[in-house]
Formats: structure tokens, sequence, C-alpha cells
């Protein structure tokens, strides 16, 4: 506990130390104010804080400081996971082995979203169990949150608001996608194990009976090799997905020529993002989320506030059909079980600029892969 508000008590000890050399020339009067202050001196409680975020304000660099070393210079628009409150002061965190406290009229706090973590939750009227219950919430979905409580938390999903357990929402969100993809991987090579085993079975049975059975196959060994690509390129590894995207990002590194100046301002943005590392609930400038990519985008280039989530900005602007895409519109895919769960930024040719995942950097995809055609959901205009 004496860590946790060393940097609050050491900007009182600080203020207090000030007051006693400003009356340094009145002993007596400088005596009474110290004990005046030193009876004034009650630190507010330490408060631990869920689902915030915490933003620079616009024009400042402010330091982040643990037991009073700075171990951080932060400017304006960079944004931080909030860990708590005390007074004046809030404690942020920075990374995996470091945390910090500013003075909080430097920043601007807002609530964050909140991830379901169990395969099936209630989201329910009222903070109660014996409340109606809305629908079921699936692992993944991700919710804007409203109110935290001691058991419930209040959310906003969609444009119904309700309350789930505390105890299946999480700040972070479940890892969905990873597991998949060791799926995934795992079909693979098995479908080219099958593979290499039909070919060696085809040379072994089919040789004597090449020169009767040609006209009959000529077309189903072709229909045979296609099927098995279909099958993989629906279940893409990891590594496939790092391929398509790096092949992707050297054909297309010259920015797309818009004759809407709105739409190129926010192709140049988008462009000029390109190998900002994936980080989750980051807003830039230097790395992003998937939404919190389109989020700075739009907002730095046309100044366009949309929604911080993807499934909230999948509800935002007008609904274009995908055969109508046009370079700046937003397209949604479904990534992780939850109805929307990933967005990136149209740019034409059936590519995307997006912020991929954990590990990954912003770069352009093909939504016409068979990995996120088959995950599409729908597209907003909001240009």
């Amino acid at each position: 506990m004496k860590r946790k508000i060393l940097v609050p008590m050491f900007a009182s000890a600080v203020a207090l130390s000030m007051n006693t050399v400003s009356n340094a020339d009145n002993l007596e009067a400088t005596t009474e104010k110290t004990e005046n202050d030193n009876k004034a001196i009650a630190l507010d409680e330490y408060k631990e804080e869920q689902y915030k975020k915490a933003t620079i304000k616009d024009g400042v660099a402010v330091k982040i400081r643990e037991n009073g070393d700075v171990k951080k210079v932060a400017y304006s628009g960079e944004s931080f996971k909030v860990l708590a409150t005390q007074g004046e002061w809030t404690k942020v965190y920075i990374d995996e082995e470091c945390e910090g406290w500013v003075p909080s009229r430097y920043i601007d706090i807002e609530q964050t979203e909140g991830y379901i973590t169990a395969e099936k939750v209630n989201f329910r009227t009222d903070s109660s169990v014996e409340s109606d219950i809305i629908e079921e919430l699936e692992i993944g979905k991700d919710l804007q949150v409203l109110e935290v409580q001691d058991e419930w938390i209040k959310v906003k999903s969609g444009d119904k608001e309700g309350f789930v357990n505390a105890n299946y929402l999480s700040e972070e969100a479940p890892i969905i996608e990873e597991e998949e993809e060791v799926l995934e991987e795992t079909t693979e090579d098995d479908l080219l194990e099958e593979n290499n085993s039909n070919e060696d079975k085809s040379n072994e049975s089919t040789q004597p009976q090449r020169p009767s059975t040609q006209s009959n196959t000529s077309s189903r060994p072709n229909n045979h090799v296609q099927t098995n690509e279909d099958d993989r390129e629906e279940e893409p590894s990891n590594e496939q997905e790092e391929s398509e995207d790096t092949s992707l990002s050297e054909d297309t590194q010259d920015v797309p020529v818009s004759s809407s100046t709105a739409v190129q301002s926010v192709l140049n943005l988008a462009y000029s993002k390109q190998g900002s590392p994936y980080v989750w609930g980051a807003e830039g400038p230097n790395s992003f989320d998937c939404s919190g990519f389109t989020s700075y985008v739009f907002k730095n280039a046309v100044g366009i506030n949309l929604p911080r989530t993807s499934s909230a900005q999948s509800n935002y602007g007008t609904t274009v059909s995908r055969s109508n895409l046009q370079p700046g519109d937003l397209v949604f895919f479904n990534t992780s079980g939850s109805e929307v769960s990933h967005v990136g930024i149209y740019i034409g040719n059936g590519n995307m600029i997006h912020s991929p995942s954990s590990g990954k950097s912003v770069s352009i995809a093909s939504i016409n892969s068979s990995y996120y055609s088959a995950r599409f959901v729908n597209a907003k205009r909001v240009l």
C-alpha cells in the first residue's frame, strides 16, 4: 500500500516544502501553517480502476513517474490503460515491465470495451440473476462498458443496454483466432500429406490403366486438385496469411488515387502507417488495434469521430453491398466468433488496409481471400 500512494505523497510533500520556504521569514507563522497543513493532509483513497483509458490531451507533453523516476514522456494523443486513481493522480500501464503516475489534469479518461470470456453469457435487463435475459452473448463479443459495479457491469451491445456478470467480462480479448490457426495449420498439413499419399497411390495404380482411362479421367484429376486447393484456402494457416499480406503490400506500395479529396486524405494517412505494430487497445499514432487504426485515420484525415469498437463502427454510416465497394469504405469481418470483431479500410481492387492481429503490423490484405471472404459481414460508407 505504501508503494501505491508514493507519488501523491511525494507531490504533497513538495507542496508542503514550498509553503515552508515561502514563510521562512516568520517562524511562528511557518510553524502554525505547517501544523495546519499536516492536519489537512488526507490522501484520497487509492482506487483500482477497470475498463478505462487515459489519453494525453492536445498540446501536452507530460512525464509519467514511478517512485519519483521518470518512466516515460508521453505526448498528445497517446493512450494508456488506467490502473488506479488517487486524488489528482492517475496510475497508468505503460508496458509489461512498467507503469507510472500522471497528473489527472493532463489526460482525458473514458470507458473502454470489455470482452466476453465464456462460451455463453446472459445479457440481462438488470443487475440480478432474477432479471430478464435480453440475449446470450458468445465468447469474444466486445461490449461498450458504461458502468462498473461490484458484481455486475453495465454494458451496451449494439443499441441495447444491460448487465453482465463481472466474472465473465475482461479487458483482454480472449485468444480465439490463434487457437483456430493452430487447428487450421494442422488441417493444412493433413491435406498436404493426403495429397502426397494420393499422388503415390495414383502413380502405383493408374500407370497400367493410363491408355484406357485417359479420356474418362481428363477432367477429374483437375477437379480433385482444385477441391483440395479450395479446402486449404478456406482454412489458411498463420504463415499463409502473413505471406499473402506481404506480397500484397509489396505490390501496392503506391497510394491509390481517388477523385474525392476526403477519400484521398484517408488513403494517404492509412498508407503512411504501414508497418505500425498491432497493440490491443492502441489508437496511434505509432501502434493500433484494428478499430483504433480506423478511428485514428478518419479522425486525423477528415475529422470524423468513429465509434471506438469494430462492432459499434459496423453500425455507423451507410450500408453498401460488397459489389459496390469504393475506396474509403469500412469493411467488417467475423474473425473471433462475435458478429463483428475486425475492421479494415477498403482501398480498391479487392484489397483493404488494416491492423490485423497480435504479432503483426498495419498492412494490406485481399478481402477476396477465402479467409476474409468467408468471414465478411458488411461494409459501411462514411464519406
